[in-house]
């Protein structure tokens, strides 16, 4: 149910439009529905666009929601509507957490295809000084997570962080599960820094890719390095993945194993509304 946004390029923008409708808040239509204007502003936190490649993502986005809207939202209501009538049963094991992160995982993967022309288009059209500014403030939002996350009250901040995603589907924490929380943060911090050399590993590529842009076949390297990111984070990242994928379908777990009654019909109403969020939001094929 946990949707990661890096926030650098357009390498998933494509989360954003998921992150809109999997956000469980009472604003999901209106939020899904300016999705195009908030990569826009998002992207400009990065890089100043010029008019024209502004005017130019401004059409790319529109033709990639509409795809989205259409092909893609029918399959969120589907998953939903899969998913609550499991959450019925009042109890979810371990390996029907794990199918339905899979399910998630799989929803942004043809969203992350339809992406590589645009950040292609988009990456190749920049100049010296935009490129500049980019790495730049990619460096500065590197070292500003480094001292978030490593800081020493990073543990705190952690659980503060998980309980207050927890909170969005469940209401709030019983005692029990407030304590689970701080006790699976425990000892994550050398996870957090090896995530934080991935992603640095990941954005030295960019920028080293970035100063050959006009070369001969940067547009398939380009889209390998979106596609395929783990493959430039190391080894300890891509081993970091797979415990963190264990330890979180074992926290979703043990957070339902302690939920009361009250948990499990406010995550019943507000799947139920997203449901129903989506459904709306779909777009249908004329005539």
């Amino acid at each position: 149910m946990q949707a990661l946004i890096p926030v650098y390029v357009l390498r998933i923008a494509c989360i954003l439009l998921i992150a809109s409708v999997l956000g469980a808040c009472s604003s999901t239509r209106l939020a899904y529905r300016f999705a195009d204007q908030g990569i826009l502003w998002w992207v400009e936190d990065y890089v100043t666009l010029t008019r024209v490649q502004k005017s130019r993502l401004k059409r790319e986005l529109a033709v990639l929601k509409d795809w989205h809207c259409e092909q893609e939202l029918p399959r969120y209501s589907d998953w939903l509507g899969e998913l609550r009538r499991e959450m019925a049963a009042g109890e979810l094991p371990p390996e029907r957490i794990e199918h339905h992160r899979k399910q998630v995982a799989d929803f942004a993967e043809p969203l992350a295809a339809r992406i590589v022309p645009l950040a292609t288009g988009l990456l190749g059209s920049l100049s010296d000084e935009q490129v500049t500014e980019l790495t730049g403030n990619m460096d500065r939002e590197q070292e500003e997570r480094k001292q978030e996350y490593l800081g020493e009250d990073s543990q705190e901040k952690s659980a503060e962080r998980i309980a207050e995603r927890t909170e969005r589907w469940l209401g709030s924490l019983n005692e029990r599960q407030q304590t689970i929380i701080k006790e699976w943060t425990q000892g994550r911090q050398e996870q957090t820094r090896t995530w934080l050399d991935g992603r640095g590993r990941w954005q030295q590529a960019l920028t080293k890719l970035l100063e050959d842009r006009d070369q001969q076949g940067f547009q398939p390297r380009l889209r390998d390095l979106i596609l395929n990111a783990p493959d430039y984070q190391g080894e300890a990242y891509r081993n970091m993945l797979e415990t963190n994928t264990r330890d979180l379908t074992r926290l979703t777990h043990d957070l339902l194993q302690a939920a009361d009654d009250r948990h499990w019909e406010t995550l019943q109403e507000s799947i139920a509304s997203l449901k129903k969020d989506v459904t709306a939001l779909a777009c249908t094929m004329p005539g």
